[in-house]
């Protein structure tokens, strides 16, 4: 993920990813259907298994699907998939456009359904919530009870809970790419220690004491790290705050949870460990080098860091150029389990969409059978149960190995069980700007965590309060 000066990434989702896509960094392009190219697969893509008689659209439908995936990639891949689907469901046609990238596209597809005239599906980077709770979808729940694969059951059921508002499901994850602590093999190694994933620490403590065999200093500037957890990834502020036993919405009760113990602790943990190992000095230590992920610019892919966080995808889009492993998060002092933050990419139906029973056919296949296609390009965990551990990406196989690719497949795969609920929201992009902004200040001692988290909590509160009302 990107970084900024004061190294925790106060862009928010919406604004980073217009970053992204207007070209400022190449990391999580995999996680939104961005990715750098990769090799393509040596084989044809595995044809999906034919559904079952679809008996609800008996004439020929043309679908509009609004999306905003243009790298060379997803070019490739996009009419595979609709090809696909389009002879297993001959009486539908799709109609693909590319309207624009970042706010622009959000805006427009507002405006298209403000005016009656949406398209019949559209792909988000936004969480669902947020266009839920305005009105601007449509609910799939009755086509989800009789579908033949998307049922309820059939997704990770935190992954699902991300397209849900108020009770009601507004689309269809097809991805969700977990995070998780990349490790250098050689790194390990070299100081002793092992990198099997059963070895690796199991509590904060025992991991900020791995971290610090690994720190150097020189003349007051750190030259290595161990681990970084404070900077960029925002995105994973969930699963930090389950760790420890916290919570940052709590969608049940509509209600923000920002300011709690275990979250006051959480980002207290995090100032003594910037104080322990790397000078206590945020602006000096993020000046020294880019702490922040896995992918090229980063002190981890230049042997300057033994571990990094980062989601799914960068087993494959980073060019790790050496042999690494990836591990589960270690637990907090008050938490009891280890929790991951996921990624999606979201399918929805707008309001007002002329075929909406077309619309879902065609979600539930590209967020269950069909995202066999995309999977073996790009490396998009896939939020569907049922997806095949046999279908690999191609790129991880051919820079590994079959085994090796099946291992760390599985491995992403089983920790979505274990996947934090986040994204559910109807103001989560406010909210996470606000939340990141509020340990920037703590990180750079300008404020308590307890203060700072104590704003956040009625900034953000009073916001989801305000939305309510609307």
């Amino acid at each position: 993920m990107g970084h900024d000066t004061h190294g925790t990434n106060r862009f928010g989702r919406r604004s980073f990813l217009r970053a992204l896509l207007g070209g400022s960094g190449a990391a999580l392009l995999a996680a939104c259907g961005q990715a750098a190219s990769p090799a393509a697969p040596t084989a044809a893509p595995a044809e999906p298994a034919a559904p079952p008689t679809v008996e609800s659209v008996s004439g020929p439908v043309t679908l509009t699907w609004s999306n905003r995936y243009s790298t060379a990639t997803t070019q490739e891949i996009l009419p595979l998939m609709v090809g696909e689907f389009e002879k297993q469901y001959p009486n539908i046609k799709v109609d693909y456009e590319n309207p624009g990238v970042g706010d622009a596209y959000v805006e427009g597809l507002l405006a298209k359904i403000a005016g009656g005239n949406p398209p019949d599906v559209a792909t988000l980077y936004e969480p669902p919530a947020e266009f839920a709770a305005r009105g601007s979808l449509l609910a799939i729940d009755d086509y989800m009870a009789s579908a033949a694969t998307a049922k309820p059951d059939a997704f990770y059921p935190s992954v699902l809970k991300s397209t849900q508002w108020q009770g009601k499901t507004y689309g269809l994850p097809s991805s969700a790419g977990a995070g998780a602590i990349y490790t250098n093999t050689a790194m390990l190694g070299a100081a002793g220690v092992s990198a099997d994933r059963d070895a690796f620490p199991k509590t904060w403590d025992d991991l900020k004491a791995l971290s610090a065999q690994f720190v150097t200093v020189t003349d007051g500037e750190v030259q290595q790290a161990g681990f970084v957890p404070f900077v960029g990834n925002s995105w994973l502020y969930p699963a930090w705050s389950a760790m420890n036993g916290g919570q940052i919405y709590d969608s049940a009760a509509n209600a923000y949870r920002i300011d709690s113990d275990q979250n006051v602790e959480w980002i207290e943990y995090w100032v003594k460990w910037l104080d322990d190992q790397y000078g206590g000095n945020l602006e000096q230590l993020t000046i020294a080098g880019n702490w922040a992920g896995t992918y090229p610019d980063s002190a981890f892919h230049l042997g300057r860091a033994a571990m990094a966080t980062e989601g799914s995808w960068a087993s494959t889009d980073a060019e790790i150029p050496f042999d690494w492993e990836v591990m589960r998060f270690p637990v907090g002092p008050s938490g009891s389990k280890s929790f991951t933050a996921f990624w999606p990419n979201w399918w929805v139906i707008p309001q007002g969409a002329k075929q909406p029973e077309a619309a879902f056919q065609f979600i539930e296949f590209v967020a269950t059978r069909g995202w066999e296609i995309w999977y073996q390009y790009i490396m998009d965990t896939p939020s569907w149960r049922g997806f095949p551990p046999s279908v690999l990406t191609t790129k991880l196989v051919n820079q590994t190995s079959p085994e090796r690719a099946t291992n760390v497949n599985t491995f992403f795969a089983n920790y979505l069980e274990d996947a934090v609920e986040m994204w559910t929201s109807p103001v989560e992009t406010f909210a996470q700007d606000t939340l990141t902004a509020a340990i920037d200040e703590v990180l750079n001692k300008r404020k308590s965590a307890k203060d700072a988290l104590a704003e956040a909590q009625a900034t953000c509160q009073a916001k989801l309060d305000e939305t309510l009302k609307g």
